[in-house]
């Protein structure tokens, strides 16, 4: 199934631009709950609940992008952003496997079942593992997105107003 349009306009930048803001928005939040133990009761299921819908908004995005990628003139920058877009699922999957860890460490039977494990030693490997995987994603979106614009825009007719 091709994603091609939502609502009469090209589906890709909608879905891209979901996927540029809910991931590393997600990402942050899973570190902040990560650092801060009271919080994760409370803030945990909501930023487990953006990573989850910007992890399908980055699997969506590289299927509306394959799309897209048929229907325009294949350059040298579209095929490197391509290439550079397949590597934004990983990274969306791993921030997603740490948020639901996180989201885990508040819940009572994991705290029942290995009550040996020191609160300190939890959040820091939470910590950790949330700060890496948040830097490899938004880094990673941020690569892409840049890919993107420069294949967009980069070889736009020069303005020539002298006002």
């Amino acid at each position: 199934m091709e994603l091609n349009d939502l609502f009469g306009i090209p589906a890709d930048p909608l879905v891209v631009h979901a996927a540029v803001v809910l991931l590393p928005l997600g990402a942050i939040a899973t570190v902040i709950v990560a650092a801060l133990p009271k919080a994760r009761r409370h803030y945990a299921p909501i930023a487990l609940g953006v990573v989850l819908v910007g992890t399908v908004a980055v699997g969506l995005a590289q299927q509306s992008g394959e799309s897209l990628e048929d229907r325009v003139t294949e350059t040298e920058l579209v095929e490197e952003h391509t290439e550079q877009g397949e590597t934004v699922l990983p990274w969306a999957i791993a921030v997603s496997a740490v948020a639901v860890a996180v989201a885990v460490a508040v819940a009572q039977p994991l705290r029942r079942r290995f009550p040996q494990l020191p609160a300190n030693a939890v959040t820091a490997v939470l910590l950790a593992a949330a700060v890496v995987t948040a830097a490899g994603a938004t880094w990673t979106v941020i690569d892409v997105g840049h890919s993107g614009a420069k294949a967009t825009w980069e070889k736009l007719p020069a303005d020539d107003d002298d006002d």
